[in-house]
């Protein structure tokens, strides 16, 4: 997907779904949306430190430090070609990457964190009940933690796609689960919020995002298609099968 945002944007993107605020944004614009939208709820970030889980490229992180000012952001995630990418970019000393797994984080001390963000990476976690185990354990007593995840529908039994959820290790969870993971680990959700509908529209316009830089006319025309077919089947799996939820809270005793 790295090679496929260079070769379509001429440089490195962000690896999440757009955010759609107001009518003709970039592909970029709508993807730093959707982390200006989920800092939203966490505030002042100044004198704080961030895990976040799953950090792919590292892009995130870069732009809440530059944007917000935190104290610190550490990032992990378990690719080495994410992670090699990610600290390439690195130009300071308050981002560090780190290659760890979101259902054990060995590297992440126990209450050491004041933020945690989990941005379109749980759900490719098998047990994302361990996830919620480390959320509890690595997160401060006042510390609070914000997931982004696609979620299957009420009712759906996940079974769309099999195959290819399969091959791209997809463990799609439903609201209901989430609620067990929480509750179960004694955390709890202050908020909790349906963007689904804001993703969707963050794809209008998304022809004219592809411009052709140095693509001849037919790697041009090739991509243009690659981009109308995924963007038609990941609208149409939020339309028929999924939710793009959000996820605020924090320990149960500070709620």
């Amino acid at each position: 997907m790295n090679e496929i945002l260079v070769t379509a944007f001429g440089r490195i993107q962000m690896l999440h779904y757009p955010f759609y605020l107001k009518e003709d944004e970039s592909f970029e614009e709508r993807q730093q949306n959707l982390i200006d939208h989920c800092i939203s709820y966490i505030g002042d970030l100044r004198e704080k430190h961030i895990l976040e889980v799953g950090c792919g490229n590292g892009l995130n992180c870069h732009y809440i430090e530059g944007r917000y000012g935190a104290k610190r952001i550490t990032g992990i995630d378990l690719s080495d070609e994410n992670l090699g990418i990610a600290r390439k970019h690195v130009e300071n000393t308050k981002i560090s990457f780190i290659r760890d797994n979101a259902q054990e984080l060995v590297h992440i001390p126990d209450h050491s964190m004041d933020v945690i963000i989990c941005v379109e990476s749980a759900f490719h976690y098998p047990d994302k009940n361990a996830f919620f185990r480390q959320i509890k354990r690595v997160l401060k007593p006042d510390g609070v933690f914000l997931i982004v995840d696609i979620v299957r529908l009420p009712g759906d039994a996940g079974r769309s796609l099999w195959f290819w959820k399969k091959s791209k290790l997809l463990y799609h969870a439903d609201e209901m689960e989430y609620n067990q993971y929480s509750s179960g680990n004694n955390l709890v959700f202050k908020h909790r919020e349906n963007l689904t509908d804001r993703i969707i529209r963050g794809y209008e316009g998304h022809v004219s995002w592809i411009n052709r830089n140095n693509l001849n006319l037919i790697n041009y025309l090739l991509m243009k298609l690659f981009t109308i077919l995924q963007v038609r089947f990941n609208i149409a799996q939020l339309k028929s099968h999924k939710q793009y939820m959000l996820f605020y809270g924090g320990h149960r005793d500070q709620a």
